[in-house]
Parts: C-alpha cells; sequence; structure tokens
C-alpha cells in the first residue's frame, strides 16, 4: 500500500493579521504583522477595512499568489481603498511581501484576509464538515478556467459528516503555471480538508 504525505487546513480569515487599525500618517510602505497567508501553499485574498472614507486611496499589494511559481509567482496588484467598509484583492495570496498606500488614509485602516479559500496543486483526499439547518454545498472550482471538479452537497440538518473520495483524491489542477482551486463554502459552519 502507497504512502502519501496527507496534510489538513480548516479555512479562516482574520481582518487584521497583517495590520491593526490605526491611521496611516503618509503615503509609502505599510509595516506588516505577518507575511505568510496559508499554509501548504494554501491562500486568500487580502482584506483592506477602513472606518473612515478612503476610497480615494490605493493600496498596492505584492506577493506571492497560490498556484504560481518561479518569477511569474509575484504578482503585484492595486486595489482601490475603501469608505467605511471591507475591500478585497484580487488575487489569491499565499504569502504577502509588502503592502504600500497612495496617501495618508482618514480613518482607521487594517489589514487582514479572508473569502474563500486557495489551493495550490494538491489531491483532495476527504472532506469533513459539519453542516447547518438549510441544504448546502462544498464546491472546489478549478481557476482560471473556472471549472467545478467537486460538489459535495450537505444536509439540511447540524450534524458532523464525510464525503466519500477515492482512494488517489481528486487533483486541484492542471500542470500549469498560476492554476490553483477555490473553495466555496455555502451553509457549511466548520470544514477541515485533507490533500496529499
Amino acid at each position: 500500500m502507497a504512502q502519501y504525505d496527507i496534510w489538513a487546513v480548516n479555512p479562516t480569515s482574520d481582518d487584521d493579521y497583517f495590520r491593526a487599525s490605526a491611521t496611516i500618517a503618509a503615503s509609502g510602505n505599510i509595516a506588516l504583522l505577518a507575511n505568510d497567508v496559508g499554509q501548504y501553499g494554501t491562500g486568500y485574498k487580502v482584506s483592506i477595512t477602513s472606518n473612515g472614507a478612503d476610497a480615494n486611496k490605493t493600496f498596492t499589494v505584492t506577493g506571492v499568489k497560490v498556484g504560481a511559481t518561479g518569477y511569474n509567482g509575484v504578482a503585484t496588484e492595486t486595489v482601490t481603498g475603501p469608505s467605511a467598509t471591507v475591500v478585497y484583492s484580487t488575487n489569491y495570496y499565499t504569502r504577502v511581501s509588502s503592502i504600500s498606500i497612495s496617501a495618508a488614509s482618514t480613518g482607521g485602516i487594517k489589514i487582514g484576509y479572508g473569502g474563500d479559500l486557495a489551493f495550490p496543486r494538491t489531491r483532495i483526499k476527504g472532506v469533513f464538515y459539519i453542516a447547518v439547518g438549510t441544504q448546502g454545498s462544498i464546491t472546489f472550482t478549478a481557476q482560471p478556467n473556472n471549472t467545478v471538479i467537486l460538489k459535495v452537497f450537505t444536509p439540511a440538518d447540524s450534524t458532523a459528516n464525510d464525503a466519500m473520495i477515492p482512494p488517489e483524491g481528486i487533483l486541484t489542477t492542471k500542470s500549469g503555471n498560476n492554476d490553483f482551486a477555490v473553495m466555496t463554502l455555502d451553509q457549511v459552519s466548520k470544514v477541515t480538508v485533507l490533500c496529499g
């Protein structure tokens, strides 16, 4: 019987993981509290929250995208600031090396991560979850072609369940650079994904 390296991940979010809420005095690089976002190459979108009017500011996020390798792995994107709300990056990052702002902020700015969990090339070996009182689903979608590779329908009860997955698992991506998969939860309170 073959042996594989298996790892587990639980989706999470943290809205002040990179920076606790405070005003930013001037344009330039923002000191970050951490850099790594996800374990085993997984990751999330960067979240930027303001309690003031900061839609006229831009934030430049630089980091390593989920599923990318080599020089193509490092991405830089510009995110328009929020006004008394939260905005998200377009890219899913497994590591963020820097974030800068175009001008001093009006309100307190906190920076974290959240949204759906993105997976690099791996095999899904098991899915354990707790459903809620309404039917829902756990969907894994391959990107960038937006193809559903696995959809687990969840029952309308608050029970712990597991999905039957073939022994070899389900591959999250093709072999191309910049391929990744995103897990979306609908009416699921908790989930653990086993990969290998």
